[in-house]
């Protein structure tokens, strides 16, 4: 991997990977989180969407990615026209007014689907006490209000050579030509000021959900924004979704203590959710056949676990197989590994090293996974929402089944 900054502070990044086409991922260091108005960026994200063919965005809540591809003869026009589309964009009345009225039928469609909004009222709950709660018909007005002056000020402040990394993924490539290109055609644009981030934004906390269906939905969550030792994480995350399954799937007989299998149709996922810059633990189960009480239970015995006993030989090799797997498939897929650099490399100004991350997860300890578990469980407070109709456990309730010795 190559990092090439130009005298704006436009960054390049070469990755030489085994594929047949290149992987091209335009960042931009703007999103919901870190907008001036409501809506903007996404407005804006939409406006530049309709002015190209072959490019998708992806929205990182403090980034915003615009990704495609091409061949080798063809990177030039390519950068040519990212070049354009990022610096001279068409800010025509009609165009905003067809970009607006885009978002506003999709967020309307969106806007009954429990699934979509237990994940909104999940960040907006982690990340609650700074930003308004988020409301379909608040954010649509405010999207409509937007004129071509309101997003040349925001593009005039945003998208700028130090808010920028353009990341090239693919084989055979001859550095010093792609690197030529990249200065014919964003040298011009102007510098700006860097955007940086607020510390933290984190606060946890309780929201509940009224879902569309006869299910529940739990999902509890911990900041692991600063949490250091991602290796450990990876792989106690690995483990604790094994785990989880595991034990959807079985019941103790409460006399005799002995395990049996039990078909279940709980939905499990641990992963790292939130946004580029602000990250929490999330732990979600799906079940119409459990009881939201019973899905509580499950995760916080589990949660628990971790931090009170050492896991097996055994089970830290699988998890470890697990973690790497998982690490590999990541960055294996070029354009998720192209925003992923791009976000270091703006939010934290360097690459980590795949190869050496994969290295450090292969030595991960059972002492480091009981000990990264207790510093992201115990070290900041809880984000619990649920979509239920039943009657459960208080925040107070779970908050105190948490606790361990």
């Amino acid at each position: 991997m190559e990092k090439f900054k130009l005298e704006n502070g436009a960054t390049l990044v070469i990755v030489d990977r085994t594929s047949e086409d290149l992987s091209i991922a335009a960042t931009i260091n703007v999103g919901h989180i870190n907008e001036p108005k409501l809506g903007m960026a996404a407005l804006f994200e939409n406006l530049l969407s309709k002015q190209v063919q072959n490019v998708q965005t992806v929205h990182g809540g403090t980034i915003t990615s615009y990704l495609t591809g091409c061949t080798k003869t063809e990177l030039d026009e390519t950068f040519r026209m990212l070049s354009e589309l990022l610096s001279k964009p068409k800010l025509d009345g009609v165009l905003i007014r067809v970009a607006a009225e885009d978002i506003a039928e999709h967020t309307r469609d969106l806007a009954p689907l429990t699934k979509r909004q237990m994940k909104l009222l999940y960040k907006h709950t982690a990340f609650g006490k700074k930003r308004v709660l988020w409301n379909a018909d608040s954010y649509i007005r405010a999207v409509e209000s937007y004129t071509a002056e309101d997003l040349r000020e925001f593009a005039d402040k945003y998208y700028t050579g130090k808010n920028m990394v353009i990341v090239v993924v693919g084989s055979g490539l001859d550095h010093e030509k792609v690197r030529e290109m990249f200065k014919k055609y964003f040298e011009h644009i102007p510098a700006g000021e860097r955007q940086r981030l607020k510390k933290s934004i984190y606060t946890g906390g309780y929201n509940v959900l009224i879902p569309n269906g006869n299910y529940n939905q739990v999902m509890l969550g911990w900041d692991v924004t600063d949490i250091k030792g991602s290796a450990s994480a990876n792989v106690m995350m690995s483990m604790l979704s094994k785990r989880l399954e595991r034990s959807f799937n079985e019941v103790v007989n409460t006399r005799t203590g002995v395990k049996f299998s039990r078909p279940s149709d709980a939905e499990v996922e641990v992963k790292i959710a939130g946004y580029y810059g602000f990250r929490t633990l999330r732990i979600s189960v799906k079940s119409a056949q459990l009881t939201t009480n019973e899905i509580i239970d499950t995760i916080v015995r589990n949660v628990v676990r971790l931090q009170n006993s050492l896991p097996s030989d055994r089970r830290m090799e699988t998890s470890k197989n697990w973690a790497m797997a998982e690490k590999l498939w990541l960055f294996s897929q070029p354009q998720p590994a192209a925003v992923e650099t791009a976000w270091q490399m703006l939010g934290r100004d360097a690459m980590y090293d795949i190869n050496e991350r994969i290295g450090h997860i292969w030595a991960v300890s059972a002492y480091e996974i009981q000990a990264i578990s207790r510093d992201i469980f115990t070290g900041s407070p809880l984000t619990m929402v649920v979509a239920t109709k039943e009657p459960h456990y208080t925040y107070s309730e779970v908050q105190e089944k948490l606790k361990v010795e």
